[in-house]
């Protein structure tokens, strides 16, 4: 009789001891090192508006208002007039 309450004894310590209440930590994800490109610029948006270009080589007029688009470059060897619609 002693052997058996001396096993069963021992059987309920081995029991105790391994369903403790165990904390589990979660790893740390590894920090990244290279982060995300930036973003690509916007590409430049032409204003509405009239810009004049005069030098001594000629002229340059380019016009924008909306879809609408002109460009006019007189000089001494190129006359050109280009008109360009959206």
């Amino acid at each position: 009789m002693k052997k058996l309450l001396l096993l069963s004894g021992a059987m309920a310590l081995m029991l105790f001891a391994s369903c403790k209440d165990k904390k589990e930590t979660t790893p740390t994800p590894p920090e990244v090192e290279d982060p995300a490109p930036p973003p690509a610029p916007e590409p430049a948006v032409e204003e509405d508006g009239t810009s004049v270009s005069i030098s001594d080589k000629g002229v340059s007029i380019k016009d924008n208002e909306g879809e609408t688009k002109g460009d006019i470059t007189i000089t001494e060897d190129k006359k050109e007039i280009e008109i360009k619609t959206d």
